[in-house]
């Protein structure tokens, strides 16, 4: 048995799209299923799939303020600052707006905070430092809801603000104009657009769009993560249009020096673009993303997009590095919280976020900063206010902000163990099912899901927040092929008895260890058209894994033995030798009524004890090693023929005349036999007093002059060896699944 990682819940429609919408929206049988399990059986939310619509700019609330300080500032040449964010969705917003009003004035400047020496959103140092004396107008984008005292202060000097973001508002809103779209006193239409988004709709209002900022805004809100339904989605639609008609030169270079061909859809978006922007941001200085996708100049072009290259290789780099150091401080508690003094902070939200998917548990993950403090970034799993619990702990922290999700979080340093102590226990009084849910769209048979159907079902892009890429579930199938793949062989790479769909697992190497070919298995995850060698076949991107049936793992190999997956925790069952602890039986003995893990450490000395071991267990997994010092199976034991030519060479000789340290190697050459063999032959002739061996020579018994053969039936050593035997014929020489079958038969 192999638990899964997620639960999982197969969507159940409480409506059903009528007949007339099925016709006009053209839907076929896969389309229709994934939209009525999720919802959208009506003419406006299907329009919102299908046909979504750009509400007007007008409806804003104070967009006409904004316009008018804005022509007021061209026309008085009054000198203006666009205050930017360091992720994707700020530079996209910075790029955007900087781009359409150097149409109308020179006058005119960008700055985009640093992450690690400056924090999110406006500052009042950078305020002194940079604004104050020297702008006029002051225009945040992506920023700036929540920074009501911050805001205040440029007010103080005559400064005004423009604030177009799309965050949550604090509760007192600063002295500005704000262009939002979720404006308590606005009406705006679609209330969830990204902060490049908005900032869209200015540069519209301003009559200085064009068609390469909806490729910038397409890019900006895939990155940002917000609802991908509506208006954001016609925007990415037409964006995506526009990014592959006229690619910018900037992104055309990061997408080259990131091994990107083809086509550009939203995933190249979430997968390439996003990150390599964003490592700027958490590394550096993300004012070249902005410089990136500015230039016109080939040159410059590549130059940038090379540099972010480097910083998004090392942003992985010591995402790996942190997660590894983090995973060694994991224990078995249902939150997860790591720290380190070196961890670079630009990171910490990924780090957090892997551990968290990887482990189905919320995180908290932090370093040590230059103020003295911890800081980081906490993640949390689906259905979870992770913000709330830590808040409602009674934990000391000293600043904690952000969403249920995902959020910011400093703690003293005399305080983090006290603090961790305090969270882990909160957590685990509630009692609660850490289990994220994973929601099935779709179940996969041998018939139910084509090539040509599946084709048609790319009109429900761009996928993005809460309209997720659908999952399909694979139920109950034997693995028919399975091999390692990849650098380090970190993936995995499946096919299915009557399943024509190929399975690739991205970073689930480690499965090579715990499914075998024949197996059972159930497993869940997106599914594309992957082509390779001129051949376009149906592929699943492997999510998630679930085995009903006890687990057999197969090491009996050495190029299969990866002992890192055996604790001490395991039950052992084991041939001789000391019991290390009270986990370690012998066979033959009983076992525990239920076990986790099994481990089959030695060979059995006979198949009978390991069925009498096995039978009426419950175990979720057995580890087959079968570890034996020498293999019979090989080397063989003497037979019938053997024996009796071993009793005639003796009967010809004198009584006392044979003298084992000087003639068995004659003898084991003169029968064609080997040393080991004429011993074993010689023990059995011992023990049914055939013989007698004392110093080395042989001494015939009463008994030898009164048979014509050697009654092996008689022999317990000859019954030993054939038990031995045949428990490695049929525990080590035979197939994966031979054995399985067998063991499957035994419990």
């Amino acid at each position: 048995m192999y638990q899964s990682k997620f639960e999982w819940k197969v969507r159940e429609k409480t409506s059903e799209i009528s007949d007339e919408l099925v016709e006009r929206f053209k839907l076929n049988g896969l389309e229709q299923t994934i939209l009525e399990n999720r919802g959208y059986c009506d003419e406006s939310s299907l329009n919102d799939i299908f046909e979504p619509v750009c509400h007007s700019y007008e409806d804003i609330f104070e967009m006409d303020k904004a316009v008018d300080r804005i022509n007021r500032a061209f026309q008085n040449d009054e000198s203006i600052l666009i205050y930017g964010d360091f992720d994707a969705d700020g530079i996209t917003s910075t790029a955007v707006l900087y781009d359409a009003l150097l149409k109308k004035t020179s006058n005119v400047e960008y700055f985009i905070p640093n992450r690690i020496t400056d924090g999110y959103g406006p500052n009042e140092q950078i305020f002194n430092e940079v604004v104050i004396g020297n702008f006029d107008l002051v225009i945040t984008v992506d920023n700036g809801v929540s920074a009501a005292h911050e805001i205040a202060m440029l007010r103080e000097h005559d400064i005004d603000v423009i604030i177009v973001d799309h965050h949550t508002f604090a509760a007192e809103l600063p002295d500005a104009v704000i262009i939002h779209p979720a404006h308590p006193k606005g009406t705006y239409p679609f209330p969830h657009l990204a902060g490049v988004g908005i900032t869209y709709k200015l540069t519209e209002a301003l009559g200085l769009h064009e068609a390469s900022y909806l490729g910038l805004a397409a890019v900006g809100t895939v990155a940002d993560i917000v609802k991908m339904t509506g208006e954001n989605k016609r925007i990415v639609m037409d964006g995506l249009k526009e990014l592959n008609s006229d690619t910018p030169i900037g992104i055309k270079n990061l997408l080259r020096v990131g091994g990107h061909s083809g086509n550009i859809d939203e995933e190249t978006i979430g997968f390439t673009i996003a990150p390599r922007l964003n490592a700027a941001g958490r590394l550096d200085d993300a004012s070249i993303g902005v410089e990136l996708l500015m230039t016109k100049d080939q040159g410059e072009a590549y130059e940038s997009a090379t540099e972010i290259e480097s910083l998004n290789a090392r942003r992985k780099d010591l995402v790996h590095q942190f997660y590894k150091e983090a995973e060694a401080q994991i224990k078995d508690e249902d939150v997860i919280i790591v720290y380190d003094n070196e961890w670079h902070p630009g990171v910490l939200g990924i780090v957090a976020s892997r551990i968290a998917d990887n482990y189905g548990k919320p995180v908290i993950a932090l370093t040590l900063s230059e103020e003295g403090s911890y800081k980081g970034s906490a993640r949390s799993i689906e259905g979870l206010d992770f913000l709330s619990l830590v808040k409602e702990s009674g934990a000391d922290y000293l600043n904690c902000g952000g969403h249920a999700g995902a959020f910011g979080i400093e703690v003293a340093e005399d305080s983090i163990e006290g603090f961790k102590s305090d969270i882990v226990e909160h957590v685990s009084q509630l009692d609660m099912d850490f289990k994220p849910l994973k929601n099935i769209d779709y179940a996969i048979n041998q018939s139910n899901l084509t090539l040509k159907e599946f084709e048609r079902f790319n009109r429900l892009k761009p996928f993005g927040h809460q309209f997720m890429t659908p999952l399909f579930m694979i139920s109950n199938v034997k693995v028919r092929t399975l091999k390692r793949v990849g650098k380090d062989a970190a993936h995995i790479k499946m096919t299915l008895d009557g399943i024509d769909v190929d399975v690739i697992g991205f970073n689930f190497g480690h499965l090579a260890h715990e499914v075998s070919v024949g197996d059972d298995i159930s497993i869940i995850g997106a599914v594309n058209v992957n082509e390779f060698n001129q051949e376009r076949k149906l592929q699943m991107i492997l999510q998630d894994i679930r085995m009903d049936q006890v687990q057999l793992l197969d090491m009996r190999s050495r190029a299969t033995q990866d002992f890192s997956i055996i604790s001490q925790n395991d039950y052992f069952l084991v041939s001789s030798g000391e019991r290390r602890s009270d986990h370690y039986y012998y066979y033959g003995e009983a076992l525990p009524f239920t076990m986790d893990t099994l481990i089959l450490r030695d060979l059995p000395e006979d198949i009978s004890k390991l069925k009498a071991s096995l039978k009426g267990i419950h175990v979720s997994k057995i580890i087959m090693i079968f570890n034996s010092k020498e293999e019979l199976y090989f080397s063989g034991i003497p037979n019938e023929v053997i024996m009796d030519k071993v009793f005639s060479l003796i009967g010809g000789a004198d009584d006392g005349a044979i003298n084992l340290m000087k003639h068995a190697p004659k003898f084991s050459e003169k029968l064609n036999i080997s040393m080991k063999i004429l011993k074993m032959a010689i023990d059995i002739l011992e023990e049914l007093g055939i013989i007698s061996v004392e110093n080395a020579i042989i001494y015939k018994k009463d008994k030898f002059q009164s048979i014509e053969s050697v009654p092996l039936h008689d022999s317990m050593l000859m019954k030993n060896l054939l038990s031995r035997l045949d428990a490695e014929s049929q525990l080590k020489m035979s197939s994966a699944n031979e054995v399985k079958s067998l063991m499957k038969d035994m419990i």
